[in-house]
This record gives structure tokens, sequence and C-alpha cells, in this order.
């Protein structure tokens, strides 16, 4: 890979940037110059647009000032969909500039230039006064991550799958955990038409105006993953926080404040036993997953594999959605990091420990009765 192949494939990074970055830049100018500002300053809004930049892409900020151990480490997932379209905007024009056999190094170069143009504003936006800044040792692996995973996606130079065993196994937990995100929502958007007078008030006093309620709604659906995660532990008997000493189940339901945003009004209004239910859903997957790739395979080791790895994708849902609001009140919002993958992987254990149980008490009632019927025979 030459010199000029390098800039051309810089170029294409800055591009992505640039795809993202400006059009936050122009919404947080028209914000500012709505609100106004003590100051005046416009380095203010292009700060504001490079934070918000980094927050897209699951970058966490510290925050200096008045509010003493403020961060804002909960992210909204949703953002990264914008993410992933501008990555593979670049990504797309980058690989039309190479051959075919040079292609599968334009993924990793791509990525570490990005990496680095993300490192570089993480640098840049810590300049003011440290006001918000960026903790470099955690930008550089969540930006490597997270375009790295996106240019392979975005590229379609994934490996191609072969079917093995685990691979199978995998997909049967990525599915599972699909599904249970779908009924999630499906119950959040049911919880949403049933309070949907307290959505109401909730806009109503905070009063956006023009410019904030489209801010306002913006946000609201850059963050809807996130309240979709937390639906699915309250679900699922997990739980899920806003607040440090909060705690919403369907059996406990404890909380002091709620943050401005109105599709929290959905929340439920105290404890709610029937929708522990949901429980039952997720022991049912892991009946019928054990029952499917024990009929593929002939063996349990198969369910052990979709087991870690339904652990593994719960947890990182669980550390992806969840995190810090600012103040130290809001210290814990969202599903419990541990709580989460723990639960749901316990009762998809559950499930397939039961399919188990069945299969061992089917073979030993057959067993019995083909004993019984060799010894009534002449």
């Amino acid at each position: 890979m030459t010199i000029s192949s390098i800039l051309a494939i810089l170029r294409q990074a800055v591009r992505s940037v640039a795809l993202l970055l400006l059009p936050i830049a122009f919404a947080s100018l028209i914000v500012w110059a709505t609100a106004g500002s003590s100051t005046g300053s416009t380095s203010d809004p292009i700060f504001t647009s490079l934070w918000f930049f980094l927050a897209a892409h699951q970058i966490p900020l510290e925050i200096a000032g008045s509010l003493a151990g403020a961060r804002l480490t909960l992210l909204p997932l949703g953002a990264l969909v914008l993410v992933f379209f501008a990555i593979r905007s670049g990504v797309t024009r980058s690989l039309e500039l190479f051959d075919e056999d040079q292609k599968r190094r334009v993924v990793p170069i791509f990525a570490l230039l990005y990496s680095v143009l993300l490192t570089i504003i993480s640098l840049f936006s810590s300049l003011r006064d440290e006001v918000v800044s960026v903790r470099v040792y955690l930008a550089i692996p969540i930006a490597l991550i997270v375009t790295f995973l996106f240019s392979m996606v975005a590229s379609r130079l994934m490996p191609t799958r072969t079917c093995q065993p685990w691979e199978v196994a995998t997909s049967w937990a990525a599915f599972a955990l699909a599904l249970l995100l779908i009924l999630a929502t499906l119950t959040f958007f049911i919880s949403l038409a049933i309070h949907y007078r307290a959505v109401i008030d909730l806009t109503t006093v905070i009063s956006p105006g023009i410019f904030g309620g489209v801010a306002l709604i913006v946000i609201q659906l850059l963050y809807l993953p996130n309240i979709v995660v937390a639906t699915l532990g309250y679900i699922s008997g997990s739980g899920a926080h806003i607040g440090s000493d909060s705690i919403i189940h369907p059996f406990i339901f404890e909380l002091d404040q709620l943050p401005a945003l109105p599709l929290l009004g959905a929340l439920p209004r105290g404890s709610f036993p029937w929708a522990i239910a949901g429980a039952l859903v997720v022991i049912a997957f892991g009946f019928i997953i054990h029952r499917r790739l024990l009929a593929r395979f002939g063996s349990d080791l198969t369910s052990a594999i979709a087991l870690a790895a339904f652990f593994t994708f719960s947890l990182f849902l669980a550390l992806t959605a969840s995190g810090q609001l600012i103040t130290d009140v809001l210290g814990e919002v969202g599903p419990s990091w541990w709580r989460f993958p723990l639960v749901l992987a316990g009762e998809l254990a559950l499930g397939m420990a039961l399919s188990k149980g069945a299969i061992l008490a089917k073979a030993r009632w057959d067993e019995r009765t083909t004993s019984r019927d060799e010894g009534l025979k002449p």
C-alpha cells in the first residue's frame, strides 16, 4: 500500500467524519443561536458538537465544574446507526479506488485512520478549560472497535459462514436475544400507549419550544434502544434503575426523580407482578434452543456454547445501555450491568435444564415401558 493510497483512504475517513460532524455542528449552532448564551462565544456550539460527536461513538465524557464527579456514560445506542452510515459511506468509496486483491487491506487502514481522527477530536475537545474531557485510554480502543466492526460489516468482507456447531449455537443465541428485544419493544410501546397522558404532561412541563422540541424528539429517538434494553431487564426480572437509589422491578418500585424525557412517562406506577411473565419467554427459548441444537448435533456442548454466547451478548448490551447521566443522583441509569446478564442467562439455562430433564424422563419412561412389555411376553 503506497503513501498515495493511504492518503486517498485518509480523505475518505475525513469525509466520513465531516458527514456526521457537520450536521451536528449545524444543529448545535441553531440551538445556541435560538437559546442565547451568557458569553456570546461561538466556541460554545463548536465544542458542544464535538462532545455530541464523541458521545455518538460511545466514548464517555468527564464533566468538571460545579458538579463534582459528573460524567456522561449513559450514551445513546441509537446514535450508532448514524455512525454506521457515515462509516459505510467512507469505506464504500475507499473500496472503489482499489482492485479486488487489495480490498482486504483497505478496511483495517480505514478503521485505523478514522480512529486516529477520533482521537485527535477527543484531545481537542478537552482543551476548553477542561470543562468536558475525554479519557484517551478509553477513546482509542472504543474508536478502534466501533470503526473496525462497522467497516467490516459495511464492506461486506466478513468471513464466510461454514455452519460449524459453534457458529450455529451462537446464531441461535443472537436470534433469541433479538426476539426478546422485539418483545421488549412491543411491551414498551404498549405501556407508552397506556400512559400516554403522563407523556403529554411531561412534555407540557418541559415546554421545549420549536427547536428545543425537535432536539428533544431526536434525543429520545437516539435513547430509545437504551430504553428497550431496560424494558427487557424489567420484564425478565432483573429490573432497571433510574438513579443510584432506585429500582424498577415487577415486584419492587422505588423511584425518587425522573429525568426530563417524556418517553419515561411509560414507566409503571408501582409494582406489576404480571410483567415477570417475560421470564417465561426466556425459559421457553432455552427449552427450544436445547431441543433444536440437540436434534441437529446430538450433543449438549452446543447448548453450552449458545448459553455462553447469550451471556456475552447480554453483558455487552447491559454495559452499553447503562451508565451515569451527568449527576451522582443519576449515577446508575438503565439495566444493571451484572444482574441483567446473570438473570437472562440463568433463565435460559433453566429452560435448557428443563429440556434435558424432560428428555431424560422420557428415556426412563420408555425404558421402563420396554422392560414391562418384555416381562409380559410369554
